[in-house]
């Protein structure tokens, strides 16, 4: 009966613990740098537009980008750790990648209000002669004891007039791993690696690489 109870005592704290430690995370996605295997001095202009369907909704702030859940399996929102929209932290993302290989990136601000051809008004501002535009239809984590990363993009590369040179979609659900004693921590470590290997992937396609070079 002793060891029956030793053990619901230690399973209630890993719950307490986990339940705790699920409240008020933050995820880094701003500072993010990927490696891209190729440089340039072109300007680009850089969007990105949150088209999540509960961002465009209301029912979560733009800031939102997955769950934290506690013990008992009861979800925590998590938001970036900047305190910017999730777009304009990826934008800034991209932005970062492409500096560091010379390139000169102009960030445009983008509403989940746009439309199509707002977007491509935005864009066409710019007056760069190579457009970005990454459109977010799903990208969440969420966290209990491993984590998984929810994402359906869209990435376009566009000339000066808006015309489409190169496009990509990735979509799925990956595995993040995680542990089993603090699983906020391990997915915030989780999180910016698995960015940065999406990012990598959209902008080392031989295709987008050959609309920017």
């Amino acid at each position: 009966m002793k060891k029956y109870f030793k053990t619901f005592l230690f399973c209630l704290s890993i719950a307490i613990l986990v339940s705790g430690c699920a409240v008020g995370n933050k995820h880094r996605y701003h500072d993010v740098i990927a490696d891209i295997k190729f440089s340039g001095d072109i300007a680009i202009g850089v969007g990105t537009q949150d088209a999540r369907e509960y961002i465009i909704s209301g029912d979560k702030d733009p800031t939102f980008v997955g769950l934290s859940r506690g013990g008992y399996g009861n979800p925590f929102n998590v938001g970036t750790q900047s305190g910017q929209p999730l777009a304009n932290d990826i934008s800034q993302t991209i932005s970062n990648s492409l500096s560091k290989k010379g390139f000169k990136p102009i960030i445009i601000e983008l509403s989940h209000r746009d439309n199509d051809n707002t977007i491509i008004e935005k864009l066409i501002l710019s007056k760069a002669p190579r457009l970005i535009f990454l459109k977010l239809n799903e990208w969440k984590s969420d966290t209990f004891t491993n984590t998984a990363l929810l994402y359906n993009v869209d990435f376009k590369v566009m000339d000066e007039k808006g015309e489409v040179l190169a496009e990509k979609h990735l979509e799925g659900r990956d595995n993040l791993k995680g542990s089993v004693m603090n699983p906020p921590s391990h997915a915030k470590k989780a999180i910016p690696e698995a960015l940065k290997q999406k990012i990598e992937e959209l902008l080392n396609d031989p295709g987008v690489q050959k609309a920017l070079e």
